[in-house]
């Protein structure tokens, strides 16, 4: 009896004993290299966005509406923080003529992609407003999704949130 309950230990331990074992050694090639390339690839996407933003902002601020447009899709969406609700791709053109900022600063940039033809960039805008103005100075938290048509990188919506 002893001699069975031996051998059933026996039988119950080598299984077990083989998964104990130490795993196979890492392949010699280095996990960081498809790393590196991804963070490079991050790296010149969020520098091409945040210069087609700062461009963008440029065309908005010297009221070219033909250039602003050529960011936007035709599907463009808008809600700024006045509280006016959203605005379409001519809603937005109209109001190009119409900005009243005097100067801007745009700051902390991040860029997230979100596949190969969409990514999400997000930062902040200081704008300020002529002396005459009720408003002088004013900041939001802005998030854009840009999507890449026909290999141009083009903003799809754009979202203001006022910062205290």
């Amino acid at each position: 009896m002893r001699n069975c309950i031996l051998f059933a230990c026996i039988a119950l331990a080598l299984p077990c004993s083989v998964f104990a074992q130490k795993p196979a050694a890492p392949d010699k090639t280095p996990a960081s290299a498809p790393s590196k390339n991804v963070d490079a690839a991050q790296s010149k996407l969020a520098q091409l966005l945040e210069g087609k933003v700062r461009a963008a902002w440029t065309a908005f601020g010297k009221k070219d509406k033909n250039s602003y447009a050529a960011f936007l899709t035709d599907d463009f969406q808008a809600v700024e923080s006045d509280g006016a609700g959203e605005r379409t791709k001519l809603q937005t053109l109209r109001e190009v003529e119409h900005t009243n900022y005097s100067d801007y600063l745009l700051q902390l940039f991040q860029v997230q992609p979100l596949g190969p033809h969409y990514a999400f960039v997000t930062y902040e805008s200081t704008m300020q407003f002529p002396k005459t103005s009720s408003l002088r100075f004013k900041r939001v938290f802005i998030g854009e999704l840009w999507t890449n048509r026909d290999g141009e990188w083009k903003m799809m919506r754009y979202q203001e949130t006022p910062v205290g």
